[in-house]
């Protein structure tokens, strides 16, 4: 999904405080051929959403409004008929296509690369593949440089790829960027007309999307998220207003740190129409709030109801978020998560469960 900000919706839609959404996500599969140490997704999960369901849920959402398509997992190539399937029949519905976030190694060749992605253009998919670069990601840069060229090849644009890299901030983390410049022989550079790095090389022009490493997860032992700074309301507009479908069919309403925990499911696809969703989305304790009143109006309430829970100040709108579910601290909604799903702790709001 976008980098967080970069809205899809207009500047009349930002001003309606509620859940509506207008994008959808699936992860058909949280399976991967790597195991990335500050990844947040259970990849231990074997479960894979059928096409008929997602299908079906498709098109509840486009009849709903929903405009914007994306994909991710797991990696979304180690099931690629559920992607190309699903994509053909959103291009049908007329959705505009976000990312397939990928991590650009998950072909046994260039080959094997170029059919399925060749499979995907001809499905009509007309977004972009947003390729995961940095220390933590277990590869090195000639098979995703492999990927790259594969993706140029086939879809001749040279706006088809983007990049992103989890960093503590903006300027650092950039190492594997700039080897995979070279590997594709291109220069690596921060634009300040765009406010990022960007790759070019003579047949790719590839943006550079800053992720704000957090310590969640199987990172949970990284360095700490309080930085000192406390974020400001921006109504989870960037990675929010969405349903994220998962392998196992449950939605939840963003694509931000705290997506996989059960705290933030809205319903599931096997059981209800988007049209419920939506509905079930503003009636949920937790999640209502968060699009009606805005993350610092749950910030606000932390601090009051737990203040010596919280060790410090955050920028990190996602991982404030992750802290105070697994820890129970935000009201209507217990206390679970974090460490592949066996986090738990005594405290207020927490239910004793792993």
């Amino acid at each position: 999904m976008s980098e967080r900000g970069a809205g899809r919706a207009s500047a009349h839609e930002r001003r309606r405080h509620e859940f509506r959404p207008n994008y959808v996500s699936f992860a058909g599969t949280y399976q991967c051929n790597l195991a990335c140490p500050h990844c947040s997704v259970p990849i231990e999960w074997r479960d894979r959403l059928p096409v008929p369901v997602a299908l079906r849920f498709l098109e509840e959402c486009r009849e709903l409004g929903v405009e914007w398509l994306g994909f991710t997992g797991g990696e979304p190539f180690v099931y690629p008929e559920f992607v190309i399937d699903v994509a053909r029949r959103g291009a049908a519905l007329g959705f505009r296509f976000d990312k397939i976030v990928t991590n650009g190694a998950w072909q046994s060749g260039r080959a094997h690369a170029e059919t399925v992605l060749a499979g995907l253009l001809d499905a009509g998919f007309t977004g972009t593949l947003g390729v995961s670069v940095d220390r933590f990601h277990p590869v090195g840069t000639a098979p995703v440089a492999e990927f790259c060229r594969a993706a140029a090849a086939v879809f001749r644009r040279d706006d088809v790829l983007a990049l992103s890299y989890a960093s503590p901030s903006r300027h650092e983390g950039l190492e594997k960027l700039r080897l995979l410049a070279k590997e594709l022989g291109g220069a690596f550079e921060w634009s300040e007309l765009l406010g990022r790095y960007l790759l070019v090389t003579d047949d790719l022009s590839m943006t550079a999307s800053w992720n704000h490493l957090a310590p969640v997860e199987r990172a949970e032992d990284l360095a700490s998220a309080w930085d000192g700074r406390w974020f400001e309301e921006d109504w989870c507009e960037g990675p929010g207003q969405a349903f994220i479908v998962n392998p196992r069919g449950e939605v939840k309403p963003c694509c931000g740190f705290a997506s996989d925990l059960d705290q933030l499911t809205i319903g599931n696809v096997r059981e209800h129409s988007a049209r419920e969703l939506a509905r079930r989305g503003r009636a949920h304790p937790y999640v209502g709030k968060v699009f009606r009143e805005g993350l610092v109006a749950i910030r606000e309430q932390v601090l009051r109801d737990h203040k010596n829970a919280v060790p410090g100040a955050t920028s990190n709108h996602c991982f404030f978020c992750w802290f105070a579910l697994t820890r129970g601290l935000a009201e209507g909604v217990p206390g679970r998560g974090g460490q592949i799903g066996r986090w738990c702790t005594e405290g207020p709001g927490t239910d004793g469960r792993p």
